[in-house]
């Protein structure tokens, strides 16, 4: 008997276990990049920072070395879940 056979107990615990595996990836993915601060743009890896001249009182910008995850990221993890979850559906039961 195979793995790939989807009325086997292995097959049915592997098109479960790839499809939960796929949403939990896509549900972490959506979390971490939202408590990242849910940057719409591509990913950054310095951030301006607006500073004040003490002397002359002028307004200038400065670039602090930083990493913002970006949307593509998200999509990137999106998408991979997804594979996952629609690869669950290969192994479908045959009637």
């Amino acid at each position: 008997m195979s793995i790939f056979n989807a009325s086997s107990p292995t097959g049915n615990k592997l098109r479960h276990g790839l499809r939960v595996l796929g949403a939990v990836l896509i549900l972490t993915a959506f979390v971490v990049w939202f408590k990242a601060g849910a940057h719409t743009g591509f990913t950054k890896n310095r951030v301006e920072v607006f500073k004040v001249d003490p002397i002359t009182q002028i307004e200038y910008t400065d670039y602090k070395e930083s990493f913002v995850m970006g949307v593509e990221y998200l999509a990137a993890a999106s998408l991979t879940g997804l594979g996952l979850i629609a690869s669950g559906f290969i192994f479908a039961r045959k009637q």
